[in-house]
């Protein structure tokens, strides 16, 4: 029997769309922002140099890590979507603690608790979570 009553359910789920809303608003802006020629300005430049031509891989390589965590995020939102309804949501993946219906709310996509978060963020720090 699940902690979450169906009240808190349909807070997160509400919560989980309006940021998934608001996350793929985002993306979209992002891509068409991309498609403009927002790098070429600084590439094509006659009198540009190295610097120019750094800034400008720079700012694409930004871009595009930011298209990652979204992609990303995106994921997490649609899995935890997905396992709203499961008997499990709302426990800790690590010591299956109860996790709190407004922790859930504000971040629906947290799969631990506190105290695990904490820890695993302390011991994870920096490593990389991949590529698309």
């Amino acid at each position: 029997m699940s902690h979450l009553t169906s009240q808190d359910r349909t807070k997160i789920r509400a919560a989980l769309e309006h940021q998934r809303t608001n996350l793929i608003k985002a993306m979209q802006a992002a891509l068409e922002e991309s498609g403009q020629t927002q790098f070429a300005e600084v590439l094509g430049r006659a009198s540009g140099d190295s610097a120019d031509e750094a800034l400008a891989v720079t700012l694409g390589n930004l871009s595009a890590a930011r298209l990652d965590h979204e992609v990303r995020m995106l994921r997490a939102l649609e899995n935890a979507r997905l396992r709203l309804d499961d008997k499990d949501f709302g426990l800790c993946v690590d010591c299956e603690a109860k996790i709190p219906a407004a922790r859930l709310v504000a971040n629906p996509v947290s799969t631990r608790c506190v105290k695990c978060q904490d820890h695993f963020e302390h011991t994870h720090a920096g490593q990389s979570h991949g590529t698309i």
